[in-house]
């Protein structure tokens, strides 16, 4: 037995003691070999979390082929891909405030153009009635609009005027009504057979003479006047003209379908359509 004493006095060392006591000494590892190691274990861990990932992708995947078969009746209809989250539908802002649908805009494919509306009557050369003016001057009831009807107007014949191969007149209208009337342009003139008869070849021109055409107002009394030229038969050959004799002239005053009878003496027509007598000028 080791008494106390033996037990207070340190242990001497021995080599086996000391064996097992020796330093623990630990050594670099290889140059580099520390990186490589670090590098690999990460390698491995991105692996892991890619194949993790496209795991989980694949469950999605197929979970959402398998909910659209069966709300398709069990794959009669093909599948339909899953909608995305509410957040991916939103559209990206936009400047302008939204424009809706209306039904007029729906409905304007069958729209018909619109329709000009129809012109109002005129009171051109060609118009039975000209737009209103004033009243006459003797203060009975009309206006100055209307157009001057041949029942209300007196034809007559001034300063006839015979020149080289043709007969100069002066058609004179004078207005025999109780009212104001109006006319504007070239009366129609023709030869005629007899009061009531034919027409003899062709009917007056217009010839440029008087100008343009203008309105002429007339009171009761008041006189118009427009230019006839009557070129003679004789300037003509006979097989050419047809010559035969006329009774009087025909006059329609402007725009209007009744016509007076002005007789005259000693006046040839040509009954040929083709040679042209006479020429009319516009009414002053």
């Amino acid at each position: 037995m080791r008494s106390a004493r033996d037990s207070d006095q340190p242990d001497e060392p021995s080599e086996i003691a000391a064996a097992f006591r020796a330093a623990d000494v630990r050594l670099d590892p290889p140059p580099g070999r520390y990186e490589d190691l670090r590098h690999r274990a990460a390698a491995r861990r991105r692996r892991r979390v890619i194949a993790v990932t496209a795991a989980v992708v694949l469950s999605a995947g197929g979970t959402t082929v398998v909910a659209a078969m069966a709300r398709s009746g069990g794959g009669e209809q093909p599948p339909v891909a899953a909608e995305p989250p509410a957040d991916d539908r939103h559209t990206a802002p936009s400047d302008g405030p939204a424009v809706l649908p209306t039904g007029d805009t729906d409905r304007e494919g069958e729209r018909e153009p619109d329709q000009d509306p129809e012109p109002e009557p005129g009171g051109g050369e060609n118009e039975r009635e000209s737009p209103p003016a004033s009243g006459p001057a003797d203060g009975t009831t009309g206006s100055a609009g209307t157009v001057c009807a041949a029942d209300a107007l007196e034809l007559a014949v001034e300063d006839p005027n015979a020149g080289a191969g043709s007969v100069m007149y002066t058609l004179v209208f004078t207005n025999t009504g109780d009212t104001t009337c109006s006319m504007t342009g070239y009366p129609g003139v023709s030869l005629l057979t007899a009061e009531g008869g034919e027409q003899i070849g062709a009917p007056a021109v217009r010839g440029p003479e008087g100008g343009d055409a203008e309105r002429v107002e007339l009171a009761p009394g008041e006189t118009a006047r427009a230019g006839l030229r009557l070129a003679r038969a004789e300037n003509y050959p006979a097989p050419e003209c047809g010559p035969a004799p006329a009774a009087g002239l025909l006059v329609y005053p402007p725009d209007e379908t009744d016509a007076l009878f002005l007789p005259q003496e000693g006046v040839t027509g040509c009954t040929d359509d083709g040679v042209e007598l006479l020429s009319v000028t516009v009414v002053r």
